[in-house]
């Protein structure tokens, strides 16, 4: 039996992150990943730059889109247009985690692809876990599992299997397009209305060939995408041929829940998603990183692992609180909404943001500042 001072579950951001963390404050690690790699991950693909401070890791050239993203355009609900710039890493999920799997593998990690976990339990100082490949079963003994395996997640499922409903009760949905339209390939588009999605802002935006056309919805999400969908082909004579379409839900209850005793959850296996930001990728990599930093903590002290974790993660876990009801308010109405776009909060909005970005350049990776703010 195969012994491991950590074992991450999960081969996205998150997990990547943990396990290159890991092998390099010198623990013994292993990465499994369920799929075989280079896999599909529907996800929007954007992040700002301080997400390199996060990662440990500048991202080459290849593993980014041939097309910049610098400039964001907003759209109200009385569509009124409001232009800035920022700069973003535009990328496709599956070549940015297999580069990460590949940089925690070189940290000294052992990634196995095809590698399902099927069950855990400790064991006495140990947790013992179920694997399954191609080949059969396998078992293995850990100090410490983290659970960075998404919404659907296996780990979490196991402790708390409580926070799981039936079925997802809503979606995200992308739609790809390789054609022309009235939009720039430099920008992304985000539309603040309720009738395009109830949940946060719905995307326009190119990916190398490909223009995304996306959206979410809590209920009858399909309705909203191709609501959606018509208004972006009449207002930017969008034509071409749609290539892919894609989506995602959760049967998780969006509540976060960081873990139990030797047991960690990190990303979206852990509910760290913010609707009111719309970025998640940059909260999966910091809460990986804090999940270590409390493992490793932990062996110099009497705490528990997720004790020391719970602490760490005060400030990010606040302010996804906080979020959430700012979001809940926000998207009551149109009316509402259009007022949180208002001239005046825009101007301050942004000054706070240009501040950040400064000062996110003075700070260490686990103290950078999550935008937009």
């Amino acid at each position: 039996m195969d012994t491991y001072d950590v074992v991450v579950v999960g081969g996205g951001i998150a997990g990547s992150v943990a396990a290159r963390f890991s092998a390099a404050g010198g623990l013994s690690t292993l990465l499994i990943e369920r799929r075989r790699t280079p896999r599909n991950k529907p996800c929007s693909g954007i992040q700002f730059p301080y997400f390199e401070k996060l990662l440990g890791e500048k991202a080459p050239p290849e593993v980014l889109c041939q097309n910049a993203l610098f400039k964001v355009e907003m759209i109200t609900p009385t569509g009124k247009v409001v232009n800035g710039r920022m700069r973003m890493l535009n990328f496709w999920r599956s070549t940015f985690d297999s580069w990460l799997n590949r940089v925690a593998a070189q940290a000294g990690a052992e990634f196995r692809d095809e590698h399902r976990l099927v069950d855990f339990h400790e064991n006495g100082d140990y947790i013992a876990i179920q694997v399954e490949d191609g080949g059969g079963g396998k078992t293995a003994r850990t100090r410490y599992l983290i659970g960075t395996d998404g919404m659907n997640s296996v780990v979490r499922r196991k402790l708390r299997p409580a926070d799981f409903r039936s079925k997802g009760s809503g979606a995200a949905i992308n739609y790809y397009f390789e054609g022309e339209a009235r939009l720039d390939p430099n920008t992304l588009y985000m539309f603040y209305n309720r009738d395009f999605s109830p949940l946060m802002f719905a995307w326009v935006y190119l990916k190398d060939d490909w223009w995304v056309v996306g959206t979410g919805a809590d209920t009858a999400p399909l309705e909203y995408a191709e609501r959606f969908l018509s208004y972006v082909q009449d207002r930017y004579a969008l034509r071409g041929e749609m290539v892919k379409r894609e989506g995602f839900s959760s049967p998780m209850e969006s509540s976060v829940y960081l873990g139990h005793g030797s047991v960690l959850l990190a990303g979206d296996a852990a509910g760290l998603v913010d609707l009111y930001r719309g970025l998640g990728m940059d909260n999966a990599a910091l809460s990986a990183r804090l999940a270590v930093k409390a493992i490793l903590r932990s062996q110099r002290s009497d705490r528990s692992a997720v004790e020391i974790y719970e602490r760490l993660m005060k400030g990010l876990v606040g302010k996804i609180r906080r979020n959430e009801k700012r979001q809940a308010a926000r998207y009551s109405t149109n009316e509402e909404l259009e007022r949180s776009l208002s001239t005046p909060r825009l101007i301050r909005d942004g000054l706070l943001m240009l501040t950040a970005i400064q000062v996110n350049r003075l700070l260490p990776p686990e103290r950078v500042i999550t935008l937009p703010l």
